[in-house]
């Protein structure tokens, strides 16, 4: 009897662990985390898109762009935001997310993951 009443307190124990651990990121910070993404990732392609290009050509480009990202950012409903934040609180922790948030370069938003 004590021996089953201590694998059951020690089965107990163990499920609250995986459960605390296993705590989701707030749907809001996950938000925060991808829009912050998404820009990252907008700018590093107009980056590679203005590469080489003379600085009048570039600012032309930047300010086109700059606009798409407004409409953007101005949408009510993105699948890929969706997606995102959906990901974002099943396979990451509030560590991750955080960094995410403040992360200002893709290489910091891609090493985010690794934490």
């Amino acid at each position: 009897m004590r021996m089953r009443l201590g694998l059951c307190i020690a089965a107990l124990a163990s499920l609250s662990l995986s459960t605390a651990s296993c705590k989701k990121p707030d749907i809001e910070n996950c938000r925060r985390a991808c829009w912050n993404g998404m820009k990252l990732g907008f700018w590093a392609k107009v980056d590679a898109d203005v590469k080489g290009l003379t600085s009048e050509e570039a600012a032309k480009i930047r300010a086109q762009r700059e606009l798409e990202f407004a409409k953007l950012s101005e949408r009510e409903e993105d699948p890929g935001l969706m997606n995102c934040i959906t990901n974002c609180q099943q396979n990451s922790n509030d560590k991750q997310v955080e960094c995410m948030m403040e992360a200002t370069t893709m290489a910091r938003l891609e090493s985010c993951q690794k934490n």
